[in-house]
């Protein structure tokens, strides 16, 4: 055990989010999921209730520049997950928030176990929005999808109809496709991700100025005092 994430190599490698800050993305994680192989399958799972509560709000009582430093980290971590050759899955026990839902649209399949799960962008409550999904959230899904992710939490279920999830149930390895990879270079939806990924950075740079705002923070003391 490394940080807040755990590795198991098997036929998959198997990352799992261990339950610090429950599970949010602090800069060890990113760091320690920056350092993790990715030439072959890799499944992300989670212990605990959530499977990410998203950025690190702490990092935002910091000064700006420490905050921009913390998001290209993320923006790092998201363009890895866009160059592994092998595929990526995630299998969602938990709740996910934030950067926890920007996270799922970087992986090739996404299974909820449970249809009941609660999906929730609710940071723009107090000022730290989604870069992800203000910035590329187009290429992703329709724009009704995208007023409801915006607007309010939704299940897996709703996240099943939105696009978000693949599949509600048990995660089975053994069902997926297994093709050669000279034809997963051509079927692999990340690689179009990856040509526009980049119009994240402007976002990075408003997310930065927006979260360090006196506020913002405000409003980020208060749910850290009450979660």
């Amino acid at each position: 055990m490394t940080g807040s994430v755990r590795i198991v190599s098997d036929v998959v490698t198997r990352v799992i989010l261990t339950g610090e800050k429950r599970n949010a993305f602090t800069p060890t994680l990113v760091e320690e999921l920056l350092k993790t192989p990715c030439d072959g399958p890799i499944v992300f799972i989670n212990e605990g209730p959530v499977f990410s509560a998203g950025l690190d709000l702490s990092v935002f009582l910091q000064d700006r520049e420490v905050v921009l430093q913390y998001l290209f980290k993320i923006h790092d971590f998201v363009k890895k997950l866009l160059s592994c050759r092998g595929r990526l899955f995630a299998a969602v026990a938990g709740d996910v928030y934030g950067f926890g839902v920007e996270f799922l649209y970087f992986v090739d399949y996404v299974v909820a176990l449970r249809g009941d799960l609660k999906f929730s962008l609710q940071g723009v409550n107090f000022g730290v929005f989604p870069p992800y999904t203000s910035s590329i959230g187009e290429y992703l899904f329709a724009p009704a999808h995208i007023r409801t992710m915006f607007m309010r939490e939704f299940t897996a279920e709703e996240a099943r109809y939105i696009g978000l999830v693949s599949e509600i149930g048990q995660f089975d390895y053994k069902k997926f496709f297994s093709p050669p990879d000279y034809v997963w270079e051509i079927v692999n939806r990340r690689a179009r991700l990856a040509e526009v990924v980049d119009r994240a950075v402007p976002y990075l740079y408003k997310l930065a100025e927006v979260g360090t705002r006196p506020e913002t923070r405000e409003k980020i003391r208060q749910f850290l005092r009450k979660s």
